[in-house]
């Protein structure tokens, strides 16, 4: 029970890693308030961890607005009597396009809930977590920051700027003892991995790593449960890339 002491919240809860991410922390004894914006699926989530014996509430809401992250921290410190963890695994997905013909309503959207939603959540969050103490915040990048594919221009924009982010948070807030690191998982077995390819055999098939299969979302929480744990005390403002190689040909 590496965690027994934590107090998380982790945003896209409902599915993918971020579903993965929260049961992981529960297993390990933290408490999870799960985030999503979709209700069943976050229910779920919830219901997985509560039926094993773990500790998770659910909070469905838009990330862009700051009234639900004021909620989030709210509800955690309400709960559980604190906050010392947060993990953001929420993304908005827009179509594939280059940048001369993405709509911008499409880039500004996806900027709103990836970028200022994740900006929001830890306006709200860094000062609670330095009141009891200090913290961890994981932010999911990709890998795809490192090595794009063609129409990500805004997902890569995005992801390449959350590796930033953690670098001057953990500047900024060493002080209150708050470590802030990015995971950059490599291409992934979930839904939105899958649903890019016309089976999950073809997606399995276009891996792109050098062990020849998608990395498993319980992998990508591995990661998460480590960034969370006092064993990373020492590991502030990196990137911890989990790609199975991706970017390494």
């Amino acid at each position: 029970m590496r965690l027994e002491t934590k107090k998380a919240i982790v945003t896209g809860a409902g599915g993918g890693i971020g579903r993965a991410v929260s049961e992981a922390l529960a297993q390990q004894g933290a408490a999870v308030l799960c985030a999503d914006i979709n209700e069943e699926r976050v229910n779920a989530t919830v219901a997985t961890i509560t039926n094993a014996g773990g500790r998770a509430k659910a909070a469905v809401g838009d990330i862009s607005q700051e009234g639900h992250s004021k909620d989030l921290v709210s509800a955690v410190q309400s709960e559980w009597g604190g906050l010392t963890s947060v993990v953001c695994s929420h993304i908005r997905d827009v179509p594939y396009l280059p940048v001369t013909e993405l709509p911008l309503e499409e880039w500004q959207g996806s900027i709103d809930v990836n970028l200022t939603g994740i900006f929001l959540l830890l306006k709200n969050a860094i000062p609670a977590m330095a009141v009891g103490g200090g913290g961890s915040i994981t932010l999911m990048a990709s890998q795809l920051a490192f090595a794009p594919k063609p129409g990500r221009a805004w997902y890569v924009t995005q992801k390449g700027a959350l590796i930033s982010l953690v670098k001057a948070l953990a500047v900024d807030h060493a002080k209150d003892k708050i470590r802030a690191n990015t995971i950059s998982p490599g291409p992934t077995a979930d839904d939105r991995f899958f649903s890019q390819w016309p089976s999950e055999e073809e997606a399995h098939a276009n891996a792109s790593t050098l062990f020849g299969r998608l990395g498993d979302p319980s992998e990508m929480a591995a990661g998460a449960v480590f960034l969370a744990s006092d064993e990373a005390s020492f590991v502030t403002g990196t990137d911890l890339l989990i790609d199975g190689g991706y970017t390494a040909v």
